[in-house]
């Protein structure tokens, strides 16, 4: 399914702020994606309690794939990570994925020196 760039600019400047208004993107969404498809979009589980929200623990994925550098994320480090950041480290180092990308994500984010 592609969308064009008309409908990729409505999505991203739609407000997404309060419950309404995310509701107002779902159902634009899944209006967008069913039109394309011809089927409705499954609904996804979210989960209240993403890795990338909990500063308290660093995901053994990541620590796994630092040390494959020969680094190791402090705590420290992690905490002070954005929950964006957290999230890109995170979805670059789970299995199946290229992680080609996991080392410089470091470097941008201050984890190495660059």
């Amino acid at each position: 399914m592609q969308l064009s760039q008309p409908e990729r600019m409505v999505l991203v400047n739609m407000a997404c702020t309060t419950a309404a208004e995310a509701k107002i993107y779902r159902d634009f969404l899944q209006k967008l994606i069913a039109e394309k498809t011809g089927n409705p979009p499954e609904e996804l589980a979210i989960d209240p309690a993403p890795a990338w929200l909990d500063d308290s623990q660093i995901p053994d994925t990541v620590r796994e794939k630092a040390r494959e550098f020969q680094i190791e994320i402090s705590l420290e480090q992690w905490q002070k990570l954005p929950p964006s950041q957290r999230f890109a480290l995170i979805k670059l180092s789970r299995p199946g994925h290229e992680n080609l990308n996991f080392y410089p994500a470091l470097k941008e984010f201050h984890i190495v020196d660059a």
